[in-house]
């Protein structure tokens, strides 16, 4: 089987790291794997696509239709079995090329897209935002089969998206454990060594793009309420630019303890190295941040949103309300505080984690799922 897999760009988000986790082993289970990209990228994971040997192919074109045009001819060159969208550029390219190349596509629903979360925080506008929820409404029939992310993603999308339930399959993203590494003492010396924090500070990581969905800027205000009980603390903050960099940006001037790295390529390395990890979201789809938390048993605290919720289970790690740094910060000093009352919630976490989130088990179900479409389309035909 040949599936060729449509997304907007490889920057190193939570769609192309599940994607590059996955596809080893679709590899080892018979499945042909091609990438597209759609737009320039920074070439984050450039060298990962070159280790695992996959076939990359760049289309880079500003006109819709010439992109369009240009995706049908290759896949028409390629003759792909099935045609895998992730992303919005991508799901309205892919589907329209795909219905003109006669291939079935599957298109995979990654986050609560078009909500008045979406209206409002939207840097394009909210009158943008439902011009975007028109087309891919429009185009949705065009997709043969959904793959959703977590349960509550396929129920909320089903819904704005008028999608019948029965077209949704849902399957976990998943994560390489040996790409991950162990959470060994000498990874987290090592790591605090290398960003001159010592062995004893306690540390607060925040990892994601510094978008308002993330909420990077309520863990900021939390940190700041979290200072006046712990001042030797230090918040570490990974992520690339978004739209709410300047507020971010803002939000920790004027104090020392909160370090704004950037993009990094180490966040494995940086959840070893911290205590607790603040995770914030407004809204997610399901929280590949939390996955990597629960791997490496690193204490969590996070929205009490549906998505993540299904993602922790019942591992017993915090929630809170989004927008509630005085919550997050209560709940961020009691992890700091009583850490070594935690490991019990960090094995129900790893536990989890083997069971439900692993690449392997993420090759497994989008397998079965290919194999399931194909056999459709094709009884169809």
């Amino acid at each position: 089987m040949h599936v060729m897999h449509v997304v907007d760009t490889l920057h190193g988000g939570g769609a192309e790291t599940s994607l590059l986790d996955v596809a080893p082993g679709l590899i080892n289970r018979g499945i042909r794997v091609t990438i597209v990209t759609l737009r320039r990228d920074d070439g984050t994971l450039e060298s990962r696509v070159n280790t695992l040997g996959l076939t990359r192919i760049r289309l880079q074109n500003r006109d819709p239709l010439r992109l369009v045009i240009a995706l049908r001819n290759l896949i028409r060159c390629e003759r792909p079995d099935l045609l895998h969208t992730t992303l919005l550029l991508s799901n309205l390219t892919g589907r329209l090329a795909a219905k003109t190349a006669n291939t079935p596509v599957v298109t995979t629903l990654a986050n609560q897209d078009y909500g008045p979360e979406h209206r409002a925080y939207s840097r394009y506008g909210a009158w943008t935002v439902r011009g975007v929820h028109a087309a891919d409404l429009i185009t949705t029939p065009l997709t043969n089969r959904f793959h959703a992310v977590s349960h509550d993603v396929a129920m909320v999308m089903s819904r704005r998206l008028r999608i019948p339930a029965e077209r949704i399959r849902v399957v976990y993203r998943g994560r390489d454990p040996v790409r991950l590494g162990p959470p060994t003492q000498d990874r987290r010396v090592r790591t605090r060594a290398a960003l001159s924090i010592g062995e004893e500070t306690p540390l607060v990581l925040s990892v994601g793009r510094l978008d308002q969905q993330k909420g990077v800027d309520t863990t900021i205000d939390a940190f700041r309420c979290l200072l006046k009980r712990i001042p030797n603390a230090v918040l570490l903050v990974a992520g690339r630019p978004g739209n709410a960099t300047s507020l971010i940006q803002a939000k920790a001037r004027g104090c020392s303890a909160v370090r704004l790295l950037g993009h990094r390529y180490d966040v494995p390395d940086l959840m070893c190295a911290a205590d607790v990890l603040s995770f914030p979201s407004r809204w997610e789809g399901l929280g590949g941040t939390l996955i990597e938390a629960m791997a490496l048993r690193l204490a969590v605290v996070a929205s009490d949103i549906p998505p993540l919720v299904e993602t922790i289970g019942n591992t017993g790690w915090s929630l809170v309300k989004p927008d509630d740094p005085q919550a997050l910060a209560r709940e961020l000093i009691s992890a700091l505080e009583h850490g070594s009352l935690d490991e019990t919630k960090k094995d129900f976490g790893m536990r989890r984690f083997r069971t439900l989130f692993t690449a392997d088990a993420a090759s497994d179900g989008m397998a079965g799922f290919y194999r399931d479409v194909l056999h459709e389309t094709r009884a169809r035909r």
